[in-house]
């Protein structure tokens, strides 16, 4: 078998770079938003990606990426391999993560970590064999919202009454007039996403990162949601729309801990899908940590199906 040689990837392979994660992922990946996403300067995050050739033809992708570890406790480096349908099998796929294993660990890496769908045997077995050990699994569902319609409906029309009683905005963040309302959905932030289940630790986005994600392609501010009590904001939930390709699914749900237990995220949550119900939108998608009961529940209770998950593995560098 020929070697395989790496390139660095450029924004002009973006396309290529979604074609292939594409072929082998449940949910299609959008190429205008990977474009968008590498052109982003980074601080907390730091990655890199590679076109994989054999032969001189392009046969997959890899990507190397880690925290800045300035910042964080720990040396977890992520790495992500994935090839064209055509030649996929276990020898192109160890041979590449051997590669980027190498590459990640010669910048500091400790620990390892990739994903695979938990359904691929064939990634899981390349793993496996090269030392890892499942760590987290990841819950994927998705939502028939035209078999649900009427269920939403009702949820939406019930969190509504239940956050004029209890005295809580809900709002799209285009209609909201403050003008430090970005920078309290950030600071909120700070404090909400921790709580979401990781092995990994967790990092604060800078206000830069932040205000990158919410112009991301597939973001609308007049589909954003926000909760308000008084001054503060006090929860946000948004669904993502891939500009090209791709299911429209939830890029965020959180809630400040102190209001926690009183059916916010399931009053924003109501509102986001309502409103793609009304755009027309068929099947929206959401992902969580395995652990994190709480919005698993929500996801229950609002007629979302499990979908194919993925396992998040780890090993010693």
């Amino acid at each position: 078998m020929d070697s395989l040689t790496f390139r660095a990837a450029t924004l002009d392979d973006a396309e290529y770079w979604a074609d292939v994660w594409t072929s082998a992922h449940p949910f299609a990946v959008d190429p205008v938003d990977t474009r968008y996403w590498w052109s982003q300067p980074q601080r907390t995050y730091l990655s890199r990606q590679f076109i994989v050739a054999r032969g001189g033809s392009r046969i997959g992708v890899g990507q190397i990426e880690h925290q800045n570890w300035d910042l964080v406790p720990g040396r977890f480096g992520t790495v992500g391999a994935e090839v064209l349908p055509e030649f996929r099998d276990a020898a192109a796929l160890d041979a590449i993560l051997s590669e980027l294993e190498r590459r990640v660990v010669a910048e500091g890496a400790t620990r390892l970590a990739s994903r695979a769908n938990e359904d691929d045997a064939l990634k899981i077995g390349v793993l496996r064999s090269r030392g890892y050990a499942e760590d987290r699994r990841g819950k994927r569902w998705t939502l028939d919202l035209v078999a649900n319609r009427e269920r939403i409906a009702r949820m939406t029309r019930e969190s509504r009454d239940r956050m004029r009683r209890d005295g809580i905005g809900i709002l799209t963040i285009d209609r909201d007039r403050d003008p430090d309302k970005y920078r309290k959905i950030w600071r909120m932030n700070d404090e909400a996403v921790p709580d979401v289940p990781s092995t990994i630790p967790h990092i604060n986005e800078t206000f830069d990162e932040f205000m990158a994600w919410c112009r991301a392609p597939g973001m609308h501010e007049d589909r954003l949601w926000i909760a308000r009590e008084g001054d503060d904001i006090v929860g946000v939930s948004v669904l993502e729309y891939p500009p090209v390709r791709g299911t429209v699914g939830t890029a965020w749900t959180g809630t400040a801990r102190r209001v926690r237990g009183r059916g916010i995220a399931r009053a924003l949550k109501c509102e986001t899908l309502a409103q793609a119900a009304g755009l027309g939108v068929a099947v929206v998608r959401t992902s969580n940590d395995g652990a994190n009961d709480p919005i698993l529940h929500i996801n229950a209770t609002m007629g979302y199906v499990p979908a194919t998950g993925s396992i998040e593995f780890l090993r010693d560098a």
